[in-house]
């Protein structure tokens, strides 16, 4: 329903008098209810309630914000990957830190550096294209507590990204990877 304030309605009203019509689906401002705020819970894969992690998920769901990293090599611009990188309003939650900001936006800058050197060890970086997206062998569960967490995931190690440069097809491996929900986030490109 469209709001206005008592003034806006009283301007209306007398244009509705010189033969305009008032939209009828008009309420004060201030008879809607604040919207109430939902409590935050972690998805299903990351609740603090589980004994035993939840099977391990596939990459599957994470392959077309895979395709924005090589988007971002190709034009020369980190901004695009930053859908790939593990959200910042998660990040707050999950890490049991001081100023979790502060480390976040050190491992943004350290991500969109990362993004310049993949491009710089390419041959024809401007005509890069996304091969596929896959997880590594090396996966461990994070329990709560561990690495400053708050709530558990699942870590994976050295995830392939195959890229196509020059022809040929290359491999740019992530290092450090995790999961939220069923979904997943780089947090270490390489090895800074």
């Amino acid at each position: 329903m469209k709001t206005i304030d008592r003034r806006d309605f009283v301007q209306r009203a007398l244009l509705a008098s010189a033969g305009l019509t008032l939209v009828p689906s008009l309420a004060w401002a201030e008879d809607e209810p604040e919207p109430a705020e939902q409590p935050w819970a972690p998805p299903a894969q990351n609740d603090l309630k589980l004994k035993e992690p939840l099977p391990f998920p596939e990459a599957d769901a994470s392959v077309e914000r895979a395709k924005l990293l090589v988007k971002a090599i190709r034009e020369d611009n980190p901004e695009i990957a930053l859908p790939f990188f593990f959200p910042q309003d998660v990040f707050r939650r999950v890490k049991a830190i001081k100023d979790p900001d502060r480390y976040f936006k050190r491992l943004i800058r350290v991500y969109n550096e990362d993004i310049k050197l993949m491009r710089k060890g390419l041959k024809k970086p401007d005509e890069v294209e996304f091969v596929s997206f896959g997880l590594g062998r090396q996966k461990r569960w994070v329990k709560r507590g561990k690495e400053g967490n708050a709530y558990p995931y699942w870590a994976c190690y050295k995830c392939p990204l195959t890229v196509k440069d020059n022809g040929r097809e290359k491999i740019l491996p992530m290092r450090v990877m995790i999961n939220w929900g069923d979904q997943w986030y780089v947090t270490h490109l390489t090895n800074k």
